[in-house]
């Protein structure tokens, strides 16, 4: 239809529906050539290693030191990569920044079969690029597939108090590390335990934690830098175990200017769908 005063002369009908029909058909193939190609750029941007190698250790090779509080460092500059006599549970947790209670368990051996896994990014990755390579690297070896959900639970909550956190910059020249000591009284017993923490992040402290406690364990503070900080935790003869909940609650806040309160939220959860064994001479 033509409104008033338009001098334009009418297409017939028939002519007006093909040509209209075509223009969408145009339209159409370009939006999904716009797609097809933009899928291709995703697919060429995704990080890979250039080489890896996973070999499988011999049975009652012993966890390496400070696997047990979250404590490695498995990157080094250059785009290395070394996680030795590691699992399977240890990796899926350090690439996708997970704690153990946020994941099923999957099959046994993936807490057990220990790994050493080497290899080679292009250029400095960053961390945060290193563990996209290792996702990839943990679909392509071990075949592991999982469906991530979003799971209400109990959790331990982490937040700034009502004064500033008792938290400092790190020294030039400091590593990244945690230390506990325990501090012996006059009949040498450990009357409590110092912990010494440089170059660390309260993210780090809170994952460390939650490996001790068995539950998760949110950063909500907003301070993402790193940070030198010390904490003392002192057991007593109602409460034994210097990582009572208890005890690590008054000491955050008495001593770092944090809280710690335990309540319901959604946290990431992957439920292992499969996982397979990787055999020696993989390349």
């Amino acid at each position: 239809m033509t409104h008033p005063g338009n001098s334009r002369r009418q297409l017939p009908a028939r002519r007006f529906i093909v040509g209209r029909m075509t223009r969408i058909l145009a339209i159409a193939a370009l939006a999904a050539l716009s797609i097809d190609h933009g899928h291709c750029q995703d697919i060429a941007k995704t990080p890979a290693f250039e080489v890896a190698s996973i070999t499988p250790c011999k049975p009652g090779t012993p966890e390496p030191p400070g696997e047990h509080m979250g404590m490695v460092q498995f990157t080094s500059p250059g785009g290395r990569f070394n996680a030795s006599a590691t699992t399977l549970k240890f990796l899926i947790e350090w690439a996708y920044d997970i704690q153990p209670s946020q994941h099923s368990n999957g099959p046994a051996w993936m807490d057990s079969d220990r790994y050493d896994v080497v290899a080679k990014a292009a250029g400095n990755a960053s961390d945060a690029q290193m563990k996209l390579m290792v996702r990839i690297l943990l679909g392509e070896r071990f075949k592991l597939k999982f469906d991530h959900e979003k799971k209400n639970m109990s959790v331990y909550i982490v937040s700034t108090g009502k004064t500033a956190p008792k938290l400092f910059p790190p020294k030039e020249g400091e590593l990244h590390s945690i230390r506990v000591a325990p501090q012996m009284g006059q009949d040498q017993k450990i009357i409590s335990y110092h912990v010494t923490a440089t170059r660390f992040s309260l993210t780090q402290l809170t994952d460390t934690m939650a490996r001790q406690l068995g539950s998760v364990i949110v950063n909500q503070t907003g301070l993402n830098g790193d940070y030198d900080f010390t904490l003392d935790l002192t057991p007593d003869e109602n409460r034994p175990n210097p990582l009572d909940p208890a005890i690590l609650i008054t000491a955050m806040k008495e001593q770092l200017g944090l809280t710690m309160k335990y309540e319901k939220a959604t946290v990431d959860y992957l439920v292992i769908a499969n996982a397979e064994k990787v055999v020696a001479g993989n390349e």
